[in-house]
């Protein structure tokens, strides 16, 4: 995600040198053309591209507009999942109590229970992230889950859901027959809300964007700029060209834009900076159970916060 404040020039030059590489292309064609062909009679075609550019113009609100939601939807289930996580430390850490886990449990064994608990959720998340960004890398894992379990679920076809499914299992024989208790039905509760936090990053995902209507307007926006600006090769003026290629610049890359956000898993620079989230979460939760020794925040790499 970017994160500067003030975008700077090469930034912008980073990112669109292709679209202005294009635009420049058909403005030399243009200048070309008036050079080396004789036109006896201009021909006027501004009000047709007026026509066509209102066009393009509905076809790219339509698609920024849809993006933007896929992509707003997408960070606001990851700020629920920072919500539910802190929710769910504080339940461990507060309601698991020598009554529930039993008397026999020293402080200590206390202690190590609700680590493992909050280490397994901290694993579930960066799982839920390399899920969502098609990474394997699962050696990421290896600071918050035993060894045999890290072996064991990335055999599960579906990582993330494995692991809420130990968290289950562990809480189910730490209350052992007295499943109506309140707190158990508290933290089960938040269970179910991170599956379905999970489950609406996944149908973000996999519902793929509409491909044709995608298509269909990069092509005609493409073919709006190569009209706008070739359109005075018959009556050259380099005022009216600057205008026309500023004009097409816009249009193109507004076009891009709408595609960066329609996917916001993919790591790019439009993405949901998960990876900065689950470091936050980390730090939190891991200062709940009273560690000290924390992991620094992740920050911006150029501008861009992953």
């Amino acid at each position: 995600m970017v994160v500067f404040e003030k975008v700077p020039t090469s930034f912008i030059v980073r990112y669109s040198w292709k679209i202005m590489l294009g635009v420049l292309s058909i403005a030399l064609a243009t200048w070309l053309c008036n050079r080396l062909i004789v036109v006896e009679e201009p021909t006027t075609l501004l009000p047709s591209l007026t026509v066509f550019g209102t066009v393009i113009s509905l076809f790219l609100a339509f698609k920024t507009n849809e993006s933007y939601n896929r992509w707003w939807e997408a960070r606001i289930l990851w700020g629920s999942m920072v919500n539910y996580s802190r929710s769910f430390a504080r339940q461990i850490t507060n309601l698991l109590t020598p009554e529930v886990v039993g008397e026999s449990n020293t402080t200590d064994q206390l202690s190590r229970l609700k680590q493992q608990l909050i280490y397994r959720h901290l694993g579930y998340i960066n799982a839920v992230r390399l899920s969502l960004r098609n990474q394997t890398n699962y050696q990421e894992l290896d600071p918050f889950l035993d060894p045999a379990e890290k072996e064991s679920v990335i055999e599960s076809a579906n990582v993330p859901t494995q692991l809420i499914q130990n968290q289950a299992q562990s809480l189910k024989s730490l209350f052992r027959d007295n499943k109506n208790d309140f707190r158990y039905m508290q933290i089960d509760n938040t269970l179910n809300e991170f599956y379905n936090i999970q489950g609406g990053c996944e149908r973000i995902k996999n519902t793929v964007f509409p491909r044709i209507y995608t298509h269909i307007t990069t092509v005609f926006t493409w073919l709006f700029a190569f009209s706008l600006i070739f359109s005075l090769y018959d009556e050259f003026n380099w005022e009216i060209l600057v205008t026309r290629i500023i004009v097409a610049y816009v249009f193109l890359t507004l076009e891009k834009i709408s595609r960066s956000l329609r996917d916001p898993f993919e790591n790019t620079i439009s993405d949901t900076p998960m990876s900065a989230i689950c470091r936050t979460i980390e730090i939190d939760l891991r200062e709940m159970l009273g560690e000290k020794e924390l992991p620094p925040p992740v920050v911006p790499v150029k501008g861009i916060l992953y």
